[in-house]
């Protein structure tokens, strides 16, 4: 047994050099551990007090003298025992504080947002939008210019995540400006779509599909996407897709017909 393993139990260094020197002994006067432990003969009086006081340690008076004497191996046992009923008493404290805690959360939404640049991260996203629809079998609704994510991303790619909404039988409705009719988009672009009498002035084109929205500045360089997971915002921004939605018009053979 070292100092550093006594140290563990609550002894000082002091303490623990003079408590190996005790247990050299049956039982001794003090006299002898001053003398082993090469200390000030305060310093052993003080600090045996503190090993008695710590149960490290006891005494007997006998002979007009005072002989003191280790308690053994069972007040370590003892301690270890205390440490082992604390852990448990905290980790069940721990359980209760959590648990209290999540009781206290119920109902109170938690909400991520993301923030990313760029056109590639932007392809990416636009890709698990159409694989989380099809996972779930939700649609996705779009409010925007019309146009802008073919002139981004180019006409390849465009053509190519359109043909994979259409083989994934991906569900959409898009509120488009009806003055993008003629953009070359409109060749290719597929779902539901309806346009705005008026010209779409809002700079932000958004996506939202089950309980995200997609917010997309393309007129920010570079490309600047911000991804917020909640379900009050996504029902918001849903509910005002569907005022949008009756106001506007579909259109028939490339014309516009209110």
């Amino acid at each position: 047994m070292d100092i550093s393993l006594l140290k563990k139990f609550g002894m000082t260094s002091t303490e623990a050099k003079i408590y190996l020197q005790i247990i050299k002994f049956d039982e001794t006067k003090i006299g002898p551990i001053i003398k082993m432990a090469n200390l000030h003969r305060g310093t052993v009086y003080n600090s045996i007090n503190n090993l008695i006081k710590k149960g490290f340690v006891g005494f007997i008076d006998r002979e007009n003298a005072r002989y003191y004497k280790s308690q053994g191996e069972k007040i370590f046992k003892s301690i270890i025992l205390e440490k082992e009923r604390k852990l448990i008493e905290g980790k069940k404290s721990i359980q209760k504080f959590f648990k209290n805690i999540s009781k206290s959360q119920k109902g109170i939404e938690k909400q991520e947002v993301n923030v990313f640049c760029g056109v590639e991260i932007f392809k990416t996203l636009f890709l698990e939008m159409c694989n989380e629809c099809k996972k779930n079998n939700i649609e996705y609704i779009y409010v925007g210019r019309g146009g802008d994510t073919y002139d981004m991303v180019g006409k390849g790619f465009y053509e190519y995540v359109q043909k994979i909404k259409q083989k994934l039988k991906i569900k959409c409705r898009m509120i488009l400006d009806k003055e993008t009719v003629p953009h070359p988009y409109h060749k290719y672009v597929m779902g539901n779509r309806k346009y705005l009498r008026s010209k779409l002035q809002t700079p932000v084109n958004f996506w939202i599909y089950g309980d995200h929205v997609l917010f997309v500045l393309f007129d920010i360089k570079p490309l600047l996407i911000i991804k917020i997971k909640s379900n009050s915002l996504a029902d918001s921004f849903k509910g005002y897709f569907e005022v949008l939605w009756k106001s506007a018009r579909k259109c028939y053979d490339k014309k516009i017909n209110f």
